[in-house]
């Protein structure tokens, strides 16, 4: 039989179904039932089989009918074709559901301990077969697998400017400290301001981070020109050089109370940062994004700290 071309090879393939139930089946109307369609739709889809393959599928057999030698040397390459389909749709929507449960959220470190931890457990008890994706990082790591799509949503400080593109929900606003050793002397004052450290050297973030924006801001609008004793990349290391005495920092309070390093309040109007959880709205969500969404705005889910 010469090769069919593609259209010919897609009618033949929409009809196999036909032919795989009469010969389970042994009958025309018990095919038709099998499928759920009606008994002339199994007869001209055998008829148009046979047409396309240039020979009858199904002869008489008595009072019934069997299929012929060509439809039964056909059977056993349908059955694997269609399974082969089958196969494939079940891969398809296995994927589609995986999509569909997965949600990739973008934070900075600093949420990592109390915030994005109850928004999981908040999104689970609503979308118990959510899959996460999570990735802790920088502020601009954050904002760029946001603005690129890698991920769904971002909890940063300061928060993503909403725009018609950008939904942004303001989670709450946590006072900054300034950390300093125990035996420091500004360690029993009840609140500090940032003038009382301006010639005292400094520990910061480094600068794609979002507490480093913020500490700059807070300085300059102090008219503070600070000196940098070091850069690092996590508040954890920052404390701990506090507590060796390298030099004083600017973080947000430690939980639970560190015991090697004292905690003072800041009075500067704006030492104060202000966490918002960020998504686009340009582009259609998951499943469990959108049930992500519905939590944040819910605004239940959040420690009472906060």
């Amino acid at each position: 039989m010469p090769q069919m071309r593609t259209p010919e090879l897609r009618e033949v393939l929409s009809d196999l179904p036909y032919l795989l139930a009469i010969a389970s089946t042994g009958g025309v109307t018990a095919a038709a039932e099998e499928l759920a369609v009606p008994q002339p739709t199994v007869s001209r889809g055998l008829a148009r089989l046979a047409e396309r393959l240039g020979a009858p599928v199904l002869e008489r057999d008595g009072r019934g009918v069997r299929l012929t030698e060509e439809a039964q040397a056909l059977l056993p390459h349908a059955e694997r074709a269609l399974a082969a389909v089958d196969d494939g749709l079940d891969a398809v929507r296995r994927l589609t559901g995986e999509r569909a449960d997965a949600v990739s959220l973008a934070f900075q470190h600093t949420q990592g301990r109390i915030v994005v931890p109850a928004l999981v457990r908040a999104l689970r008890a609503d979308y118990p077969a959510a899959r996460f994706d999570l990735r802790q990082g920088a502020r601009d790591g954050c904002l760029e697998a946001l603005e690129s799509g890698a991920a769904d949503a971002v909890i940063v400080s300061p928060a993503y400017p909403a725009s018609t593109q950008v939904r942004t929900v303001h989670l709450y606003d946590e006072p900054l400290v300034l950390a300093v050793p125990p035996e420091h002397r500004l360690a029993q004052r009840r609140r500090v301001r940032l003038h009382d450290v301006a010639s005292e050297p400094l520990l910061v973030m480094r600068a794609a981070f979002g507490l480093r924006i913020q500490v700059d801001d807070l300085l300059s609008e102090a008219g503070i020109t600070p000196t940098i004793a070091f850069e690092g990349e996590d508040v954890q290391t920052l404390r701990g050089l506090v507590a060796a005495g390298l030099g004083v920092a600017v973080l947000p309070p430690a939980i639970p109370r560190p015991t090697d390093v004292v905690e003072v309040p800041i009075s500067d109007a704006h030492a104060v940062r202000r966490i918002g959880l960020s998504w686009r709205t340009d582009r259609r969500p998951s499943a469990a994004a959108q049930a992500l969404y519905d939590v944040v705005q819910r605004g239940d889910w959040l420690p009472r700290r906060h």
